[in-house]
């Protein structure tokens, strides 16, 4: 293929060779091409899908050549290395020559070279050469691994396996034995001709190999002492002593290999870059440790550490813990991702899997018994902890346990109450220091776990330190156990003593300081990066005691920014570059298999290029490769090395993480079906991200996350915008439109400009679509507005229409909606006992439903139920029969809490709040209205949130007349006023100031079906 006219002549598209063309678009830039790009170029959408098509098999093809071209190529030139070869040889093989005919025979030594190759293959090595029945590998050459020795000796116990287990049809079980020596060889000298030429190996070490293969019993791997030294623990071995080899004139040690050992260690290595000394922080430090003490002793603290990026808040947090290391304590990390922002717990669960050493390959069965050990290692109570968390991480649960089924919010209370637990275990064994970091890009539940927490700490030897931007909004009050610290900036002696520090004391020219300080404004990073840059760009010329410059400083010496400075490090070295880019683009933290998958770069070649990015401190290392994962020190360092790729590559890049989560790493899909579906996103994938964004936020609304379930699917909404017009995309619209109804209700209430504008683009949807079978519960949403809103006769006509098609339709959970709507409709216009009679009949009709419909009848906000015996509660009352509105509306308040429904809860508590205020019981109303609040907060429930609050106001006005609760009600009544919503019908309980009075009699009440002055409330 020469350039892009063949290619699209090739594909039958050759018409667009102009076009390509005019755009300077070659052939090297191709693969790069995005859905969005071909429709800017003005592609036909059939022609797109065959363009993109054809793209992708290209990579496909680049793919297999990149693989091809890892493979050993000839080399001319020689090198000295260290190499680990291996013998293999089989077993008896002169006498099946003699047994077999020739055919037999070739199909027998076919087999075992087949055998033999795919073990290499997969261990790594190379084989060198193939002498009859004899294989020479390498291991090290041409790509070397720090492992090589260890991947030869597990291959040749792998060998003796495969190959005593190879189907022949000779009636003889085959046997090898296999010889493995290390040592230090000249590689790379051409020998041979022709077919025959290959590249030799000179040295001691392939003739040990031999002679060990040769000494060997069949079905023995031997191995030499170097070897032996280079994978001791991994492996279990006999010491055979020292024994006598043909061309050795001293005994040579060799071992036999028995098996893997169970000894390797499954602890991550640590390897975090050593950390300079603080400077301008003693006052933070000191406080630090003050609080560490109270907390030590039994009094937990929490301090929160804000400032600007950069600033020094995660260096903080890591000098305390170092300053920490020889106290006996427990330290926990958490880190938030912004690309997790709602990703319900991700911090929480993140920290259990790093702590479980959750390994790749792991069945969900030994991720389970690895997640017990460590919670009983650390005395949780096993029933009330490993269940919750086993069933948060997706990983069944043994025999020992059961979790019964429950609703989604009971799941993710007991969810939170376990990873209390845990924490309360930790605590009662030894203090723990707890590091919440970037709590600005926390999820709404990992914020709502902390508000938890905060309320239980004073009484845990625990110190919570949680960092954050200065955007950063505590949703929890404040609290005596709470210190928050603002980080400053340097001053600019402690900006010119950080300089020093990083270049060791030496001093820097007087105008390269200047610039230093000028330009970083006194921001830690900035200093550190900036002062690398400087020495690395070889202006400087290092002396005694100081630096001078060699030649005048250039205008570009000095980057005028982080990122560029960043950036200039980076080009310096491609591979580190892509590298880091790569990494960028995947988050700020990104694991080796991840980024191996995704560069397709040699193994050796993507550890150097991270080794240099762990040695200039751009990330940090955990762990030892291949489970290696890698995080960026800062954002600040990630957005850099981000924002230095086009839109296009990172599109590629986006596409190309997210096929590889999809192929490897299907137990992140599950889990975390947003993470893909952003990559997918910004790869310009949109109709396949919208099916990942549906997935998310139909997940997160069954755990009651109604934030990020709404922040999902407006994701998804989105991201529908760039997919053609047609009942295709209008379908997938009204999915993700009707998965929004019920979050919105719960959280911003049915009337809601979000919510009505949903409602309305929803009808339109089923318009289009005609009579999908959402249509009947949308018009329940619509009519419930036009109640809330007051629009009482507009209400009755189209609920009036809505029974009829229900019934018509066989509809059940919109039928049992709309009857209740009906009557609450004649309850506002003070119909009451037609009211009353529609309402009986709307719970008897649920009390006959079936679970499937009851569950889907939820679909309006809450469950039936509950709004049928809150809302006949009330027609009861007004008829002038307290006891018995008294009584069902206790019924409406334990089916919510046994439910376990939160919207419910807070339905159920409106209505008694307001029930018990026109009863004259204040305290009573007061305490209802204080938990419908209580729930609104925590689960952002803003409607009820308005109106609990006014309740509140006006029970206490009552309880303390001299009490400023009218300031609360004003307030409160305006911002339910600003949302659109109507308070015409409030009329019965007012509070008590000159005019206002509170009407708590029956007879009063029989009134309004005169007046029609009865409470409005939303469905």
């Amino acid at each position: 293929m020469t350039g892009t006219a063949e290619w699209l002549a090739s594909i039958g598209l050759g018409e667009y060779a102009q076009r390509f063309a005019e755009n300077a678009i070659d052939f090297s830039v191709v693969s790069d091409l995005t859905e969005q790009d071909l429709k800017d170029l003005g592609v036909l959408l059939g022609h797109r899908r065959k363009i993109l098509r054809a793209i992708a098999e290209l990579k496909s093809e680049a793919l297999v050549s990149a693989r091809t071209a890892a493979k050993p190529a000839p080399r001319d030139s020689a090198e000295r290395r260290q190499l680990t070869v291996m013998f293999c040889d089989l077993v008896d093989s002169s006498a099946l020559s003699v047994r077999l005919d020739p055919e037999d025979l070739r199909a027998v030594i076919g087999a075992y070279h087949d055998c033999i190759a795919d073990v290499i293959a997969r261990s790594e090595g190379v084989i060198a050469r193939y002498m009859g029945d004899g294989v020479l590998a390498y291991f090290g050459y041409p790509q070397a691994h720090e492992d090589d020795a260890e991947q030869a000796t597990r291959a040749g116990l792998a060998l003796v396996d495969a190959v005593a287990n190879l189907q022949t049809d000779i009636g003889t079980r085959l046997q090898v034995r296999v010889g493995i020596a290390t040592g230090m060889v000249v590689v790379g000298d051409l020998t041979g001709e022709g077919a025959a030429k290959e590249q030799a190996v000179i040295g001691e070490t392939p003739n040990l190999a031999a002679r060990l293969q040769q000494f060997a019993e069949p079905g023995m791997v031997l191995i030499s002492e170097s070897t032996h030294q280079l994978t001791d623990g991994h492996f279990e071995y006999r010491d055979l002593g020292s024994v006598a080899l043909k061309g050795w004139a001293e005994p040579i040690p060799a071992w036999q290999v028995l098996g893997i050992s169970g000894v390797e260690s499954r602890f991550e290595a640590q390897h975090k870059t050593r950390l300079t000394p603080l400077i301008g922080r003693d006052e933070e430090i000191e406080l630090l440790l003050r609080r560490w003490r109270h907390a030590a002793s039994g009094e937990g603290c929490v301090v929160v550490l804000t400032g600007e990026p950069g600033i020094g808040k995660s260096h903080i947090a890591l000098a305390l813990q170092e300053r920490l290391q020889a106290e006996p304590h427990i330290t926990l990390r958490h880190f938030c991702s912004a690309h997790h922002a709602n990703s319900a717990l991700y911090p929480f669960i993140a920290n259990l899997e790093r702590a479980a050493r959750f390994e790749r390959g792991e069945t969900p069965t030994e991720k389970f018994a690895k997640l017990e050990a460590l919670l009983l290692r650390f005395g949780a109570d096993a029933d009330r902890v490993v269940p919750a968390l086993a069933n948060l991480m997706s990983l069944p649960l043994c025999d020992r346990y059961r979790l019964p089924d429950m609703t989604p919010q009971t799941r993710k209370d007991m969810t939170l109450a376990a990873f209390l637990a845990q924490l309360e275990a930790l605590a009662a064994r030894q203090p723990v220091f707890v590091i919440f970091e970037d709590a600005h890009w926390a999820d709404p539940t990992s914020l709502e776990l902390l508000a938890v927490t905060l309320e239980k700490l004073p009484r845990l030897r625990v110190l919570l330190l949680i960092t954050a931007r200065p955007e950063f909004a505590p949703p929890w009050p404040g609290h005596a156990h709470v210190t928050t610290i603002s980080l400053t900036r340097l001053s600019r002696r402690n900006g010119a003593a950080l300089v020093e520090r990083v270049t060791a004391g030496k001093t820097l020219p007087e105008e390269v300081m200047h610039q230093i300080l000028a330009r970083t404004d006194g921001v830690p990073l900035f200093v550190e990066e900036l002062t690398k840059a400087v020495l690395e760009t070889g202006l400087l010329q290092e002396r005694d005691d100081h630096y001078t410059l060699s030649r005048p400083l250039p205008s570009m010496a000095i980057p005028t920014t982080l990122s560029a400075s960043l950036m200039a490090r980076l080009d310096r070295l491609a591979p580190v570059k892509y590298v880091a880019q790569i990494g960028a683009v995947v988050g700020r933290e990104f694991s080796y298999e991840l980024l191996s998958a995704v560069a397709e770069l040699p193994r050796q070649t993507l550890e150097e290029a991270l080794a240099q990015l762990v040695r200039a401190e751009l990330i940090f290392c955990r762990g030892e490769i291949p489970r290696a994962v890698y995080t960026f020190k800062h954002a600040l360092v990630r957005d850099a090395a981000e924002s230095g790729l086009l839109k296009s590559r990172r599109a590629t890049l986006h596409a190309t993480i997210a096929d590889v989560f999809e192929q490897q790493f299907p137990e992140i899909v599950e889990a975390q079906p947003e993470t893909l579906a952003l990559h997918l996103t910004e790869a310009g994938l949109f109709e396949k991200a919208g099916e990942y964004w549906l997935q998310a936020g139909r997940k997160a609304a069954m755990r009651s996350a109604n934030l990020e379930a709404i922040a999902h699917l407006r994701k998804g909404i989105e991201v529908l915008a760039h997919l053609p017009d047609g009942a295709r995309k209008d379908r997938r619209e009204l999915d993700f439109q009707f998965a929004l109804g019920p979050c919105l209700i719960a959280t911003q209430g049915p009337a809601s400009p979000h919510a009505v504008a949903i409602f309305v683009r929803a009808r339109e949807l089923c318009q289009r679509l005609v009579d999908p079978p959402e249509q009947l519960q949308i018009m329940f949403w619509l009519t419930t507005a036009s109640v809330i809103r007051g629009e009482l006769p507009v209400a009755e006509e189209m609920i009036s229409a809505l029974l009829e098609l229900a019934e018509a339709r066989g509809d059940r959970p919109t039928l049992l909606n709309a009857m209740r709507g009906q009557g609450m409709i004649r309850l506002f216009m003070g119909h009451l006992t037609g009211a009353h009679e529609v309402i009986v009949q709307a719970f008897e009709a649920f009390e006959a439903s079936n679970e499937q419909d009851r569950l889907a009848a939820r679909a309006a906000g809450q469950d039936a139920g509950v709004a049928d015996l809150a809302l006949m509660s009330w027609a009861l009352w007004l008829l002038g029969r307290p006891d018995t509105a008294l009584a069902r509306l206790d019924t409406a308040i334990r089916r919510a809490d046994a439910i376990g429904h939160p919207h419910s809860q807070a339905y159920g508590c409106y209505y008694a709040s307001i029930l018990h205020a026109l009863r004259g019981e204040f305290l009573t109303a007061h305490g209802y209205a204080e938990r419908c609040l209580a729930l609104s907060e925590e689960h952002g429930f803003r409607q009820w949130r308005g109106l609990a609050r006014a309740v509140r106001g006006i029970s206490a006005s009552f309880l303390d007349p001299s009490s400023a609760a009218l300031a609360e009600i004003q307030a409160a009544m305006n911002e339910y006023r600003q949302r659109g919503l109507s308070t015409r019908h409030h009329r019965p309980i007012r509070a008590p100031e000159p005019g206002l009075v509170v009407e708590p009699s029956a007879r009063s009440h029989a009134r309004a079906d005169r007046t029609g002055s009865c409470h409005n409330q939303p469905q």
